[in-house]
């Protein structure tokens, strides 16, 4: 649309029309010929290339046969040759002319002269060979089936003859020579000339020929049994062989010839002929692509003008093409629909335009200034506009300048938008989404909304920057609240849940919303619930401390009735125990100590009959039987009822007293109940943990102004929690226990004006102590 003028629509349809008839007078039978006569011209020259090259091949062929038959014949009048000297040698032989020493002298020159003779002999009818180059032989030596052969075939025939070609003892391939030697029509032997096939190659074949081809000698299946070659030259594919004849037997002389080139004229000019050709194809096909895009792009241009002026008239926006001077050049159909006006009322029109309300005239000027200037704003003009019959219209308009190929400017191409109704909608959406911000801003609660995948804040009022300690509301900051995972799938969080922060609880409220990006979102409502949560924490610690005296008093009645039921059944057991002791006369033999037994069990009863009664005192609160005794007396009672649950158990148990005397004011009974609950727990806790090697100590000290007791065990210890707890009333780490022990413990030694307490072992295990004022020592 920027390089739309009303002149080029003129311009364009006379384009069409004129290439419409250059169309029609387009030769369209010349390409057909043009192609022909490019393929003929093609076909000429690879004919040309073809014949020349068959005429080069048949050259080498014939000149390769000429060279092959030349040798072949050159190679049997050779042998011939050879043939001829060993006739008249056996014959010599036969008239008794040559003997040993002669034919070693005539070998030895013959082999010198002739390098391919591998042997020179006479052998007599047995297969023995009698002479060779070395004079008489002496050891008698036969020939072999292979080696004998031509020497068979010479006295069958009694003529010269050549044997098949054998492998000699050195692995390669040769042939023998037979002239037999006859006297007076007695067959008296025969001369054997042996010849090396490779030899006969390498002396006999030209240097000139052996240059340019691959000579070798070949068997009836192919096989090479000499040849000879230039390992720098690789064979071709013209070849020649001809029948070895002699010394025959299906041997056969085979040449190749060695690559070789056609020279540089040939290939030169079909070289340039064929870049010629390719050149010029090249130049005919680029001026028939060019002819068809030309052609193609007028068409389009025709196609592009109707469909430009389609979408024109179907377009909603208002469109108005604006000359340099302000004046209308063209309008589209939803302008004309927009306003009201029929094109030919604005086309052509100046400034002030029609449509211009006369109270918005300084507006209107203004944005057409600015939009020759080029400063228009990034979101366009937003004018009003009058309708012909009545009434306006808010627009939204942008201009874009009308520059043409050569870079002129011709005007500008604006388009406008009906925003009227869109611009009441956002009125009234403002307005509702001020009071919805009113609300939020002011809530007590907190609102925020989080992303679900990266934790950052999308939303959040000022009651939530001050309850989290966010800052900046409006700052997009990334806030971790409890419970929001990306997967939202955390089973420690509802959708309701307190959490503690900044030393306040917070009750958190969460929901997956979808946010206005369409990304998947918390919605989390947070209120401060600190003052309700610290009112039930009180409430709760009031319950549990009533709950507590409860059990406690419960206790104290228990330990009271206890106390009264128990004494009566005690006494009568020391009664009896007495009155039955009483009643054994002296004289009479009893079992080995019955009367101990009596004695003690008395003793027992009486000594439980206190501990109750001390009990039952205590629980009522009234004061205990204080006395000053020595605590020598009381530390080896306890003992001794501790020690059969250490024996049971295999746990040593040791005293380690101090031997200063001392006296307290106390009740023996109750700080031997101490020291014996002391002893259990500690025996108790080393059976339930396993200990190796348990051990239990008790450790007694006299001080200056007090008695000091230190129960020491090697078990495990005491952990954090359970060292915090262990004065708990109804706290125990036992099974079975009720919790009680240590605090009825703690509460004897504090009414003796003592102090109590435990704590870790530094070489493992735990120690409960307590102290007892000196007598005298009152505070």
């Amino acid at each position: 649309m920027s390089s739309y003028h009303p002149d080029c629509a003129i311009v364009r349809v006379s384009i069409m029309s004129s290439s419409d008839s250059r169309l029609k007078r387009l030769p369209f039978m010349l390409w057909p010929g043009i192609s022909l006569s490019l393929i003929a011209l093609l076909l000429a020259l690879c004919s040309l290339s073809y014949l020349v090259y068959r005429d080069w091949r048949d050259e080498q062929q014939d000149n390769l046969i000429q060279e092959v038959l030349w040798l072949e014949q050159s190679l049997r009048m050779h042998l011939e040759g050879h043939q001829e000297w060993g006739d008249g040698l056996a014959r010599d032989i036969a008239a008794g002319k040559v003997d040993s020493g002669r034919f070693a002298h005539l070998a030895a020159f013959y082999m010198r002269e002739n390098p391919e003779l591998v042997t020179l002999e006479r052998v007599d009818e047995s297969r023995v060979v009698q002479w060779d180059a070395h004079g008489t032989r002496r050891d008698g030596r036969e020939l072999n089936s292979a080696e004998y052969d031509a020497l068979w075939r010479a006295a069958r025939l009694l003529r010269p003859s050549y044997g098949a070609p054998y492998q000699g003892v050195d692995g390669k391939y040769r042939f023998d020579l037979a002239i037999p030697i006859v006297h007076d029509g007695h067959l008296q032997g025969g001369v054997r000339l042996s010849y090396q096939l490779d030899g006969l190659l390498y002396h006999q074949v030209p240097w000139w020929i052996a240059s340019k081809n691959y000579i070798s000698i070949i068997d009836l299946g192919g096989k090479t049994l000499a040849q000879k070659f230039d390992a720098a030259e690789r064979p071709g594919n013209i070849s020649h062989q001809t029948s070895l004849d002699p010394p025959g037997f299906g041997l056969y002389l085979r040449a190749v010839a060695y690559r070789s080139g056609l020279g540089l004229t040939l290939p030169v000019l079909t070289g340039v002929i064929v870049l010629l050709l390719f050149t010029l194809s090249y130049a005919v096909w680029r001026t028939r692509r060019h002819m068809r895009e030309r052609a193609l792009a007028e068409q389009r241009l025709s196609k592009e003008v109707s469909l430009r002026q389609a979408i024109e008239d179907s377009m909603k926006s208002g469109l108005m093409a604006i000359g340099q001077e302000g004046e209308i050049v063209r309008v589209n159909r939803a302008f004309c629909d927009m306003l009201g006006f029929s094109p030919d009322e604005l086309v052509g029109s100046l400034p002030p335009h029609p449509f211009w309300p006369a109270a918005h005239h300084a507006p209107l000027a203004e944005a057409l200034a600015a939009m020759r200037a080029n400063h228009q704003p990034e979101n366009g003009f937003e004018l009003t506009m009058r309708r012909k019959h009545g009434g306006t219209v808010v627009v939204r308009l942008f201009a874009t300048p009308l520059v043409e190929e050569d870079g002129s400017q011709h005007g500008w191409i604006t388009s406008m938008f009906d925003i009227t109704e869109r611009q009441r909608q956002r009125t009234a959406l403002d307005a509702a989404h001020r009071r919805f911000l009113t609300v939020l801003n002011g809530l007590a609660a907190g609102v925020c909304v989080v992303d679900e995948g990266s934790g950052q804040l999308l939303y959040a009022n000022p009651g939530f920057a001050e309850l989290w300690l966010v800052g900046d509301a409006e700052a997009p900051c990334c806030v971790l609240l409890p419970g929001l995972m990306a997967d939202g799938r955390s089973e420690d969080f509802g959708m309701e849940f307190i959490v503690a922060h900044e030393h306040r609880y917070l009750l958190i409220r969460r929901r997956r919303i979808e946010w206005v990006n369409g990304e998947s979102a918390w919605l989390a409502i947070v209120s401060d619930v600190t003052a309700d949560r610290r009112r039930e924490e009180r409430e709760q610690a009031q319950q549990e401390r009533f709950q507590n005296t409860a059990r406690l008093i419960a206790m104290g009645e228990m330990a009271s009735t206890l106390a009264h039921e128990l004494n009566q059944p005690l006494t009568a057991i020391n009664t009896y125990a007495a009155g039955v002791n009483r009643r054994l006369p002296e004289e009479l033999a009893l079992p080995a100590g019955v009367r101990e037994a009596l004695q003690a069990m008395a003793e027992q009863a009486k000594r439980a009959a206190q501990i109750v009664s001390s009990i039952r005192a205590f629980v009522k609160k009234h004061e205990p039987q204080l006395e000053r005794v020595d605590p020598a007396r009381v530390v080896p009672r306890a003992m001794g009822l501790a020690e059969p649950l250490a024996a049971k158990h295999g746990v040593s148990l040791q005293w380690e007293p101090d031997r200063r005397a001392c006296l307290l004011d106390m009740d023996p009974v109750l700080i031997e109940q101490v020291l014996l609950n002391l002893l259990k727990n500690a025996i108790e806790a080393l059976v339930e943990a396993g200990t190796p090697r348990p051990c239990v100590q008790l450790h007694t000290c006299v001080g200056d102004q007090q008695w000091r007791v230190e129960v020491v065990d090697n078990g495990p210890g005491l952990a954090q929690g359970m060292q915090d707890n262990l004065f708990t009333p109804f706290y125990s780490t036992k099974p079975e226990g009720m919790g009680i022990g240590l605090n009825i413990c703690r509460s004897i030694v504090e009414f003796h004006r003592g102090e109590f307490g435990a704590l870790s072992s530094p070489e493992g295990g735990c120690v409960f102590w307590f102290s007892l004022p000196l007598a005298g020592e009152r505070g």
